[in-house]
């Protein structure tokens, strides 16, 4: 998939117009027009006067600075934490989900890349020098996807040459492209996880615009795997419907038949959860999909989620799969409550839930 062919106009943020990162990007782009503005506002102001400023907001492209990008996942209030750090280098996502929950949390964000890499070299290293020795795992999946634009951006490889070979440190790209061109240029850090998003074939089809298909995603992580990476998966929304459980038995077995056990790092699983705000977004959008259509409650959060019962039902087909593979170690659940981890391990729901879900990364 090449996102960036679907830019239609560049802004430069004054402060950064001259930087040689901004100049190689200007020049993979040409002739697209350029504008050099002083805040974000200036472009946001143009964009709300489009029919869906979200989706106009997909076809430009902002280059700015960013003073900080290394924070701590915003792990939802009452939910087990996985202690993951993002990267915020990007700022939207070029594809277009039914169910992404930027479409409530951005204001009418351009794609934003953040091009002072100088920067961004010493808050890494300030950062990896407070390092108290526990296992860091860090992505930048997070507001973006990883490696949409990587093709004019080089941030993966950046990245990949920051951080790999830093120990108790794991770097995470995640994606719902096929596009690893230039990760596969390099000698693979053995710390370096390549990730994809999965869902069922009809799923990816239906609802995740712009993305590659199920087959072009796995042929991706075959290739990843042959180079030396190891891989994740993160099967999250998992979303109900009739014959969920027959199309996502498929995915996953093709999944574990084709990718080594050993290559895999970790698989998440999370089912489909969104605050109000989002519905009322997606509907008008997406007014085909069916997937808010299923029965919700309103958790502890404000989110709306499936009862608990039917998660449960939902992890446990999940985890009895990859416990026929020997695999079920690896899983782990992304915005649970303590009590859904319990039920999913099988401890007593009085006790502490104690279990790391990454301790094999010790």
């Amino acid at each position: 998939m090449q996102q960036n062919k679907q830019i239609k106009n560049i802004f430069v943020d004054r402060q950064v117009k001259n930087l040689p990162q901004v100049e190689r990007i200007l020049s993979q782009l040409q002739p697209l027009p350029v504008q050099v503005v002083d805040t974000v506002e200036e472009i946001k102001e143009d964009l709300c006067l489009s029919p869906d400023p979200i989706a106009e907001s997909k076809k430009v492209l902002f280059l700015t600075r960013e003073k900080s990008v290394i924070r701590p996942c915003p792990c939802t209030q009452g939910c087990v934490c996985c202690h993951y750090w993002t990267l915020d280098l990007n700022l939207n996502c070029p594809l277009d989900c039914s169910y992404c929950i930027l479409q409530a949390y951005l204001n009418l964000q351009p794609l934003t890349l953040a091009v002072n890499q100088e920067d961004l070299q010493v808050e890494l290293d300030t950062f990896f020098s407070r390092q108290n020795g526990e296992v860091l795992r860090i992505g930048t999946g997070e507001l973006g996807d990883s490696l949409a634009l990587d093709s004019i951006s080089g941030q993966a490889s950046l990245l990949a040459g920051l951080v790999g070979g830093r120990k108790r440190v794991w770097l995470e790209l995640k994606t719902k492209t096929a596009g690893i061109d230039s990760l596969m240029a390099m000698p693979a850090p053995e710390n370096v996880v390549l990730a994809w998003s999965l869902n069922s074939k009809r799923i990816i089809n239906s609802e995740e615009g712009g993305s590659a298909n199920f087959e072009e995603r796995l042929r991706a992580a075959f290739r990843a795997v042959e180079q030396g990476y190891r891989v994740a998966f993160h099967l999250d929304p998992i979303i109900y419907y009739s014959d969920w459980e027959r199309e996502y038995e498929d995915i996953i077995v093709e999944l574990l038949k084709k990718i080594p056990g050993e290559a895999l790092a970790w698989v998440s699983l999370g089912t489909l959860r969104f605050p109000a705000k989002l519905r009322e977004i997606a509907r008008w959008r997406f007014p085909q999909s069916m997937i808010y259509e299923g029965e919700f409650i309103r958790s502890w959060d404000g989110k709306f989620r499936y009862p608990r019962p039917l998660r449960l039902k939902l992890y446990e087909k999940f985890k009895k799969i990859f416990q026929e593979y020997g695999l079920s170690h690896k899983l782990y659940l992304c915005m649970e409550s303590s009590e859904v981890w319990r039920e999913f391990l099988g401890q007593n729901k009085k006790g502490k839930l104690y279990t790391s879900p990454f301790c094999w990364l010790d």
